[in-house]
């Protein structure tokens, strides 16, 4: 059943394409803005991270002949530092509120409200903390699945792969909307978000991996690109220490400039999953109808509308037999990338000879 309220999109179930097209179609409309929301964070750390990293590189390549001379190198200890607190402050900054701001940004113009820059930040509150403290429960629920997954025989083995996977790929991207849109903690946050995802295990892990395909042709195609070209137009340098810095500035130039194409686009598309989740489990679009006018006049009352609780089990037989053949799966295609690779480099090498 289609929903459309004035202002609002039409809100039905969407198959892969469609989700992707809203995405890219929401992306463009709002290029600029989204853009700009990370770039305000993102641009300053990464000059920073460039020089921390440079200087880091040339102490290390500089006229040192022992380690010794290395670790006792104030340069070096600065730049070690600066690369330590920068990663930090990207984690806060990047991961926390610009990602929180663009997914409020996100959110509402996709329900009708126009919000720029400035109004994403206002609408995240304090909302970002509690993004931060989920990501960090995120990794610790990660550190205990590995364990569960290296320690305990047989059940682990053939699950924990599998467990880490859907962790990271389908629950991580999916916390920032409910910690942001619905106001959850951060526990409760995170099991929601594994408890939406779960409901659709297999097309939200398939919807991830096409945008990781993505991510490898937008983002690390041109990286990989710019590697090569740089190998051989910096090869006839005599100095390794002004190779390695030239190198450094271009490739984080590069990042930098696809990255911040890619990223909105992606943090676009995780946020659609959540509310196509929200339609097709939970009933959103009709529950829309039940707001009056004038509360849909603020869509962040739509999306923080009380959510059902449910008692259900973290883990289910069900979700073993899932977690099982996703490890299987992942171990499938290491082989045979690892054969591929294996295959490919005996067969090069035999022409060679």
């Amino acid at each position: 059943m289609e929903t459309q309220i004035s202002g609002l999109p039409t809100l039905r179930p969407l198959r892969l394409g469609e989700l992707l097209d809203q995405a890219i179609r929401l992306y463009r409309q709002n290029f600029l803005t989204f853009i700009g929301i990370i770039a305000v964070v993102y641009v300053p750390l990464m000059v920073l991270q460039t020089a921390a990293s440079a200087l880091l590189s040339s102490s290390m390549l500089g006229s040192f002949s022992t380690p010794e001379e290395i670790f006792t190198n104030s340069a070096y200890w600065i730049g070690m530092l600066s690369t330590i607190i920068l990663a930090l402050v990207q984690f806060i900054l990047v991961q926390g509120i610009a990602t929180g701001a663009l997914t409020r940004a996100v959110a509402d113009n996709y329900l009708g409200k126009k919000t720029s820059i400035l109004d994403a930040y206002r609408g995240i509150s304090k909302s970002w903390l509690a993004l931060l403290g989920a990501l960090l429960f995120i990794g610790l629920m990660f550190i205990t699945f590995t364990l569960w997954w290296v320690i305990i025989p047989c059940i682990g083995w053939f699950t924990g792969l599998g467990m880490i996977v859907f962790l990271m790929a389908a629950v991580n991207p999916i916390v920032p909307s409910i910690v942001v849109l619905e106001g959850q903690g951060v526990v409760d946050s995170v099991r929601r978000a594994w408890s939406l995802t779960r409901r659709r295990f297999w097309p939200v892990l398939g919807y991830i991996f096409v945008l990781y395909l993505f991510s490898l042709i937008i983002v690390n195609g041109p990286v990989a690109i710019t590697n090569v070209a740089l190998a051989q137009i910096l090869r006839s340098f005599d100095d390794p220490t002004t190779t390695l810095i030239v190198t450094s500035i271009i490739q984080a130039i590069v990042s930098l400039v696809f990255i911040l194409i890619y990223y909105p686009l992606q943090m676009t598309a995780f946020t659609l999953i959540y509310f196509d989740l929200r339609v097709r489990t939970e009933g959103f679009d009709l529950a829309l109808l039940t707001m009056n006018k004038s509360e849909l006049m603020d869509p962040s009352q739509a999306m923080a509308t009380p959510v059902p609780l449910s008692n259900e089990r973290l883990i289910t037989g069900a979700d073993l037999g899932n977690f099982a053949i996703l490890t299987l799966v992942g171990a499938g295609l290491y082989i045979f990338l690892i054969s591929f690779i294996m295959g490919g480099a005996f067969f090069f090498a035999s022409l060679l000879r």
